[in-house]
């Protein structure tokens, strides 16, 4: 989550550099270098806290995509939870394919949402390379979630 939101906060930082410099060159922020260690420790953690919310902001909104995907059929996917946990014992595999699957489908969602935001500004070739890195994620996705269908195809009962 963390890391989603860093990379959120960080791009939009990218997205939005001339409203940065103008704020790290206004009166408000010199006024912040002055503050006391413990204020400035207290800001530091609520930040990073507010990069943690975002991250996981996106991961839930990667949720709703999922279902939007599934419903489309855009992506392959068995919603057997049972199902799953059984072939998890035979394939010790599906642990590791479901986090990535999760790490996947959040990234592609990150990029979507940045894509969205560069477009608004009217950030086109960055908007294009955005649009890759979504494309890039999607089959990421994809091909994690064909590999789970597969695997708990596997030796049905």
């Amino acid at each position: 989550m963390f890391l989603t939101g860093l990379t959120f906060t960080g791009i939009c930082i990218v997205l939005n550099s001339s409203h940065v410099f103008t704020f790290i060159e206004s009166s408000f922020f010199k006024s912040i270098k002055e503050i006391n260690f413990g204020l400035e420790t207290i800001i530091t953690i609520s930040f990073c806290a507010v990069i943690y919310e975002i991250g996981l902001i996106i991961n839930r909104i990667g949720s709703l995509l999922e279902n939007i995907l599934i419903f489309i059929k855009a992506i392959p996917f068995d919603n057997d939870y049972k199902k799953f946990n059984n072939r998890k014992q035979n394939f010790p595999i599906m642990g590791t394919l479901s986090r990535e699957y999760a790490l996947s489908r959040t990234s592609m969602t990150l990029f979507l949402l940045l894509t969205i935001i560069s477009c608004i500004q009217g950030k086109w070739i960055f908007s294009i390379f955005l649009l890759a890195l979504t494309i890039v994620f999607y089959f990421s996705t994809w091909k994690h979630a064909q590999k789970i269908v597969e695997l708990m195809k596997q030796n049905e009962e």
